[in-house]
């Protein structure tokens, strides 16, 4: 580990790993969804709510800690920019 990073901050490569894995888990979902709807031959228009639920239910969970760590990287980015700011006019 590098002496100049802070160990709360999140691992860049365990971040891209969560978002190819929430890709994946889409992907799969979709095609297993529209597999059962038109193995059961129910209406087309029921893949969508039910894409719906697995964004809401899986995905979305899945992606929690990725938005957690860009709004950080957001956060202490501004911060350096106020700080520069500041440090040029005084």
């Amino acid at each position: 580990m590098h002496p100049g990073l802070d160990p709360a901050a999140p691992d860049p490569m365990a971040l891209r790993r969560r978002v190819l894995l929430a890709a994946l888990v889409t992907l799969v979902s979709f095609f297993v969804l529209g597999y059962l709807v038109t193995a059961l031959n129910a209406a087309p228009w029921l893949l969508l709510p039910a894409l719906l639920l697995v964004l809401v239910l899986v995905v979305r969970p899945l992606m929690a800690p990725v938005l957690a760590a860009n709004r950080l990287r957001r956060r202490l980015a501004y911060q350096a920019f106020l700080d520069s700011r500041d440090d040029e006019r005084g």
